[in-house]
């Protein structure tokens, strides 16, 4: 599925649960693409531009992504600076946060735990004192990066060419392959780091309690002083923990998702017949003139510019 915007895309996104807080004005493509094997999910994204990415990989799969785009430091992960050819190892049920800088394409794969190369992997990628939130951090040669990214993008075009009636033999011969070149990469793997590290699971601790409160949340207002209280710190902690992890200081990611959380609101199906003004009201917006200023800079549009679009796809659809 490719999009002109993100409206979508976290919706399309597999594997794992996601939310995505655009950052800033984007003019890439949005997408996802995915292809289910025979047990293993196989996801090619291409992020149009600048934004935060909360995620909890699901409960039964091990999930493992990296870039197909070379962009050297344009990604963090948990406040961890990511090579282009740096490969992620997510276990089960881990939470992680990227901050992307720019537009980025990337590959997952997202593998049943009980799948040979995930027993294979998984052991050295969980951290006792912290299961939820471990994950590696596995930098590859180049070549060993490239083979692996064109073997899965052969996988994606084998299936997508053959007839109906042989896919489902095809995608088993094509995992079997993609687990083989899953292998390989995993034995011949330059260093590997076990996150987080003793110098940010403090700053994770505190970001991860926010992050939780605020997406249990999802449609609420909530100001910084919710936050200073879930977490039981003070802002200045606050704020050091935020700016490591996430690369933005609390009072300015709160911006960003209230900036979000309208956007979405908007698209939303009773968005489009609600006044705009309610929808701003309702997500603590005060400053309306000021706010519409911040949102056209983030979308390319004010609110009301997309309240009206929206309803006239949706007469045009209608008749």
């Amino acid at each position: 599925m490719d999009l002109n915007d993100f409206g979508q895309y976290t919706d399309a996104i597999q594997g794992a649960t996601v939310t995505f807080l655009k950052s800033a004005p984007s003019s890439h493509r949005w997408g996802v693409r995915h292809l289910t094997l025979n047990r293993t999910i196989l996801q090619f994204g291409a992020d149009g531009g600048p934004g935060i990415v909360h995620g909890v990989t699901e409960p039964t799969f091990a999930t493992l992504i990296m870039q197909s785009s070379n962009f050297d430091d344009r990604v963090l992960l948990d406040g961890a600076p990511c090579q282009a050819s740096d490969l992620v190892i997510f276990p089960p049920d881990c939470h992680f946060t990227f901050v992307r800088s720019g537009h980025v394409e990337w590959v997952a794969w997202s593998l049943p735990r009980e799948e040979s190369i995930a027993r294979k992997i998984l052991p050295a990628a969980t951290n006792q004192d912290s299961p939820k939130t471990a994950k590696h951090l596995v930098r590859l040669p180049e070549p060993i990066a490239s083979r692996l990214i064109k073997a899965s993008r052969q996988a994606l075009r084998s299936i997508c060419n053959c007839v109906p009636a042989d896919r489902p033999t095809l995608a088993r011969d094509v995992e079997r392959a993609l687990m083989d070149e899953l292998a390989y990469v995993w034995d011949n793997r330059l260093s590997e780091t076990v996150l987080p590290n003793k110098h940010t699971v403090s700053s994770e601790r505190i970001v991860l309690e926010a992050l939780q409160f605020v997406r249990a949340r999802s449609t609420e207002f909530i100001n910084i002083t919710d936050i200073v209280k879930v977490t039981k710190v003070e802002y200045r902690t606050l704020l050091r923990a935020f700016e490591r992890y996430l690369g933005y200081s609390p009072k300015h990611y709160l911006k960003l998702r209230q900036l979000n959380l309208v956007y979405h609101e908007i698209r939303r199906e009773n968005g489009a017949s609600a006044r705009t003004a309610d929808i701003l009201a309702a997500h603590g917006v005060t400053e309306f003139g000021r706010f519409a200023g911040q949102y056209r800079s983030l979308f390319g549009e004010l609110p009301s510019e997309t309240h009206r679009r929206l309803r006239a796809l949706e007469s045009g659809n209608s008749l």
